[in-house]
């Protein structure tokens, strides 16, 4: 029995020994860093774009017409030739004439009709390519369209139109992703009763030969900031609800701490903030933020 309690009391230091050794404390162990990327806040412009769907059309279209009835002699054009005002395209010859072919006239010049071309352009329709075709008077046999009769037409909601009417300029990108600048030609005085849209004609600036009848998106500039303090949009966090916005501040000691602001333009690249504690230079991370709690020690990538 005394041997019993013996071993109990030495038990019973020990255990009272290990117990007032030092305790680990979870709050004292050193928090992990994070790996982030960042990027310093800048000052620049922003521009807000608004698109619209477009096509080309030709607004001047000069028809060759038969003067006579007649067989085509011969035809000078091929489809799309550029051709000039006073070039002769065709030369026809009445049915009288063909049939008092004789040997008074070999050469079959005697009443030959030359038919020249009334503008600039190139061949945009050609209804005959070849020779011995009978024509009736008053017959369509080519078209003839210039490239500065080109523009492109859109159909704009009414609530746009005064944008256009303020902001002449504007990008017109091609199905090719080629971009050429334009202007505001013409607003048409009419709306369509059904879809509330406006008809407006956009002059491209451009000696490229485009042709009719081709889809293109429209740009104009619907707002724009000088001298915008700007972030990445990547570095933008937001709640569920798109309600507040918030980017992570580095400061000194690579701590990362929550900056509230307040979002205003923004494109595929960049937001521009127009309320917040930032200034231009400050460091806020860019890629690595998401989920970040408040004051947490970063390490920057670079």
């Amino acid at each position: 029995m005394k041997r019993l309690l013996i071993q109990l009391f030495v038990f019973n230091i020990i255990y009272t020994l290990s117990s007032c050794g030092p305790n680990s404390d979870p709050a004292d162990e050193k928090m992990p860093v994070v790996s982030v990327k960042a990027e310093p806040v800048i000052s620049g412009t922003i521009e807000n774009e608004i698109s619209f769907n477009g096509s080309t059309v030709y607004l001047k279209k000069s028809q060759v017409l038969s003067p006579i009835s007649g067989y085509v002699v011969s035809t000078n054009i091929r489809f799309g030739q550029k051709v000039q005002k006073g070039m002769v395209l065709f030369e026809l010859k009445t049915r009288e004439s063909k049939a008092l072919e004789s040997a008074n006239d070999p050469s079959g010049i005697s009443g030959t009709v030359k038919i020249y071309a009334v503008s600039d352009g190139f061949i945009s329709e050609l209804n005959i390519n070849e020779s011995g075709v009978y024509v009736t008077e008053g017959s369509i046999l080519c078209n003839i369209v210039n490239n500065i009769d080109l523009m492109v037409r859109l159909n704009v909601p009414y609530e746009y139109v005064s944008i256009l009417d303020k902001e002449k300029k504007c990008k017109i990108r091609l199905v090719d992703n080629t971009v050429i600048s334009g202007s505001v030609f013409k607003i048409l005085p009419s709306v369509d009763e059904l879809n509330q849209t406006q008809t407006v004609l956009i002059k491209p600036e451009t000696t490229r030969l485009i042709p009719e009848n081709l889809n293109l998106l429209i740009f104009f500039i619907k707002e724009k900031h000088d001298k915008a303090i700007l972030v990445p949009k990547s570095s933008l966090m937001t709640n569920e609800t798109q309600s507040e916005f918030w980017v992570m501040k580095i400061n000194a000691g690579d701590t990362a701490v929550k900056i509230p602001v307040k979002k205003g333009i923004e494109n595929d690249s960049i937001a521009e903030i127009i309320s917040s504690d930032l200034k231009v230079n400050d460091l806020i991370i860019s890629e690595g933020a998401y989920g970040l709690p408040d004051s947490t020690v970063v390490s920057i990538l670079k």
